[in-house]
């Protein structure tokens, strides 16, 4: 609104003044300069001619001229400044658009004249007002420049389309703004840039001095505003390379702190901008910071590859092993002269390939025997395991893989240098070293079998000796032992010492019947024929058909003369008894050491191979089972051919006095069963442990197709050496078919696989279900199936998941028990090997 009154006063007002003027001039200056003047500029504001003459004639009488000037001064009041161009287009357009009319030639030519006098004067922009009213635009704009007007006179030049001069003197006027758009539109970039620089415009001006070709300064402008990736592409193209890599390495950065690398997207682009500034520092000569940059941005290959071709090896390793090319990372290593590091990757690279005796190979060269010798015992080169593990100093390791590879002397070397002294002594006993074996045996502390060992080397000085140092509970086998060794001196008093000091005093029973009788054999042989008739009536008295004791009773009785025949008032039924509760000849019974499905176990000796043996009875119901019998002792031959750490080994079996027997490794331990029942569930650790030698036995047996069936607690044993060994391989099957021979499903219930429980035929699948239910025993102290109908729960009932029992179970630990116990074959681990692996895998982590 301000405007407009402005406008309205300035059109009324000028008139109104010029004729108010013209009024006075022409009153008291008729023929002065200034009348004429006052008479130019009321014909340039009034455009009709006419009127103009009219107003001029009006303003000649003194009446009009004093109040036409009082009203103009009103007017002008409101309107200070002078009307310019501007005003006087909008005045213009306000009246309709209309284009003002133009003076005529003499009135252009008396206003040149009047604006040259007023310039003479030095009112330089009084004239160039004038001027610019009569569009004399050229001259205006010399007295606009006169006037130091210089943005007027660039308005004037911009007017008569000169606009580059029209820039220029926005320039020495000073506003660079207004001169950098118009040297823009006219394609003067290099000198609108430098006006928009000034202007302090840098992002316009880095424009402008790129389409300008001026890359450097582009660059420069783009960079103090912080548009890093224009910069760096204006650098590139000035080739001022290390720069450039300077500004993508800080938008890396900068992108890097907000967190960009989160995104996918984001994070490909920040790689191709790192890669792109390591190319640059490379091109400037600087590939230590390119080398950085790299590093920085994680592009660990390309870091590793340049590292390499700098020679730094150690740092290319590095970027190797980041990037998990450990192939390329040993090669670096090598090339550094760390060999056994390198050895060593290449060494994991093949185990991660597969290649595990690749792998073993590796890392037996680098130094990492006990890694190297886990994989070749992995892999069945016991020989190479044991040369690995000597290597450590793990000789007990060592001799455990000399005696699977069946190299039983050096494996009783590993053993005696890892002062393992019983162990060796097995393995020499083994080899036929019978000499060696005593004196281990010494070595170990166990007399009793040293003085046993000696003996039967024929080296009875030295089991003299042996035997007595013999204490405790030893005192009557060693004096039993050293009874036998003066009898066949000949030495028969101190036999018959020996022998009483070994009997004590123990009553005469079925246990102490053996030893009575040799006691009499002895007193016989000693000329003492009374004393030896004593005993042996009283061995008939227990056992009336014990060895040959009838027919020597009779030869004493004859011998003394005398008539002490006992009456024998013994039945027939119980002669029958008796006859059927008498021991084997060959293994003479010690104590009873459990009882099951399959028979009882006692603990016996060998008299044969003087040993101690786990001697088992075998049910009754056999017998009535003819093919049953047979594929018994078939079961038992295969049983015996098992030779692993984890396996109680099978010595002997057959049928003696109307009874099955199978004699076995007596094992110093207990059985898994009864450690749960004394101490509850195992810690997770302790049961991977377990797992893992029991797998590395079902292993074993699997690949010589020999399949247990009967996998439980109860027939696993732990022994004080901390080894896991499964009992009665084989068994199960020949149990198996006399029950069902009886309509009885074979095996125990609680442990029988889903194929096994309905009756189907089983493979080494079986073993890997059941070994699933002892694991989930062995961490929870119960089975996973305890109440209601068993069968069916195996078969059809998924089986719980042991975190809901125990919730510190490991969540792998728990996924491998749960994967065992599948219903369906396919879909447990296809083998024991595969459990192992698994197990080995778990533990490593």
């Amino acid at each position: 609104m301000r405007v407009l009154g402005r406008i309205a006063a300035l059109v009324l007002g000028v008139p109104l003044a010029a004729s108010a003027a013209f009024g006075l001039v022409r009153l008291h200056a008729a023929d002065s300069e200034v009348a004429d003047r006052v008479e130019i500029q009321i014909i340039q504001t009034v455009s009709d001619r006419a009127r103009s003459q009219q107003i001029v004639g009006a303003m000649a009488s003194q009446p009009g001229a004093y109040g036409a000037a009082g009203f103009a001064l009103l007017l002008l009041f409101f309107a200070v400044k002078p009307v310019g161009r501007g005003d006087r287009q909008d005045d213009a357009e306000g009246a309709g658009g209309g284009i003002a009319p133009q003076p005529d030639a003499r009135m252009r030519k008396k206003t040149r004249k009047l604006a040259a006098s007023l310039a003479r004067k030095g009112e330089h922009l009084e004239a160039a007002e004038m001027l610019l009213a009569c569009d004399e635009l050229e001259h205006a704009a010399e007295y606009f420049i006169d006037a130091d007007e210089l943005s007027r006179a660039a308005e004037v030049r911009h007017d008569q389309n000169r606009f580059l001069e029209s820039a220029a003197l926005y320039v020495e006027a000073g506003d660079c703004g207004s001169a950098a758009t118009i040297f823009a539109q006219e394609g003067e970039f290099q000198r609108a840039a430098e006006c928009y620089l000034k202007a302090d415009a840098k992002s316009t001006a880095a424009e402008m001095f790129e389409k300008a070709g001026d890359f450097r300064r582009a660059g420069d402008c783009y960079r103090d505003v912080e548009f890093l990736r224009h910069a760096a592409q204006c650098y590139v193209k000035c080739k001022r390379w290390f720069v450039a890599a300077e500004c993508l390495e800080q938008v890396f950065n900068e992108e890097k702190l907000k967190g960009g690398a989160q995104d996918p997207q984001k994070h490909a682009e920040m790689t191709q901008l790192v890669r792109r500034a390591a190319k640059l520092f490379l091109r400037a000569e600087e590939p230590m910071r390119a080398l950085r940059a790299l590093e920085s941005g994680r592009c660990y290959p390309d870091a590793a590859s340049l590292a390499m071709k700098l020679g730094e090896f150690a740092r290319a390793a590095e970027f190797y092993k980041d990037a998990n090319d450990l192939e390329h990372a040993a090669e670096a290593l090598h090339k550094f002269g760390e060999t056994a590091e390198a050895e060593r990757l290449i060494g994991e690279h093949c185990r991660s390939q597969g290649n595990l005796e690749g792998a073993a190979r590796h890392l037996e060269a680098a130094e990492d025997y006990n890694a190297a010798g886990d994989l070749y015992r992995q892999i069945e080169m016991y020989g190479a395991a044991a040369a690995c593990y000597v290597k450590q100093g793990e000789h007990r390791h060592a001799a455990e893989m000399y005696r699977m590879g069946d190299e039983r002397v050096a494996a009783a070397d590993a053993y005696e240098r890892a002062g393992c002294y019983k162990e060796a002594a097995e393995c020499c006993a083994l080899a036929g070293l019978g000499e060696r074996e005593a004196a281990l045996l010494e070595r170990a502390g166990d007399l009793l079998s040293a003085g046993h060992a000696y003996h039967r080397e024929g080296l009875d000085d030295s089991a003299i000796s042996v035997l007595q140092r013999v204490e405790g509970e030893g005192v009557a086998v060693a004096s039993a032992l050293l009874a036998d060794i003066f009898r066949s001196r000949g030495q028969l008093t101190l036999a018959i010492k020996m022998l009483m000091q070994a009997i004590g005093v123990a009553e005469l029973d079925r246990e102490s019947l053996p030893m009575f009788y040799t006691l009499a054999t002895l007193h016989e042989e000693n000329n003492c024929p009374s004393e030896a008739l004593e005993i042996y009536e009283k061995v008939m008295g227990i056992n009336y058909h014990y060895e040959d004791v009838e027919q020597r009773a009779v030869r004493l009785r004859e011998q003394v003369g005398s008539a002490l025949v006992s009456p024998l008032t013994t039945s027939s039924s119980s002669v029958s008894m008796i006859a059927a509760n008498s021991q084997p000849g060959r293994y003479e019974i010690v104590g009873e050491l459990g009882r099951g499905g399959m028979g009882i176990v006692y603990k016996a000796q060998d008299t044969a191979l003087d040993r101690v043996v786990a001697y088992k009875v075998l049910p009754d119901t056999l017998k009535e089972n003819p093919q049953a019998m047979k594929n018994f002792f078939r079961e038992a031959r295969a049983a015996a051919k098992l030779n692993h750490p984890n396996i109680v080994t099978v010595y002997d079996t057959g049928e003696q006095e109307g009874c099955c027997y199978i004699a076995m490794e007596f094992v110093d331990g207990t059985t898994l069963k009864e450690i749960l029942r004394r101490r509850g569930p195992i810690s997770p650790r302790g049961v991977l442990h377990v797992m893992m030698q029991l797998c590395e036995a079902l292993a074993y047996a699997h690949e010589k197709k020999v399949v247990h069936r009967d996998i439980k607690t109860a027939n696993a044993m732990w022994t004080r050496d901390k080894k896991a060994k499964i009992m009665d391989f084989g068994l199960a099957k020949v149990v198996e078919e006399v029950r069902n021979h009886t309509t009885v499903v074979s095996g125990t219930p609680y442990y029988m696989s889903p194929e096994q429980t309905l009756g189907k035929n089983v493979d080494h699948r079986t073993d890997i279900y059941s070994l699933g239910v002892t694991s989930f025993e062995l961490l929870t102290g119960s089975l996973p199936f305890s109440e209601g109908n068993i069968p069916y729960h195996h078969v059809h009932t998924p089986a719980p998941n042991v975190r809901t029992v125990r919730v510190d179970v490991p969540a792998p630990l728990a996924a491998i028990v749960e994967r065992c116990m599948a219903k369906e074959p396919g879909d447990r681990f296809q083998s024991a090997g595969e459990v192992l692996e698994a197990v080995r895998s778990l533990l490593s982590s």
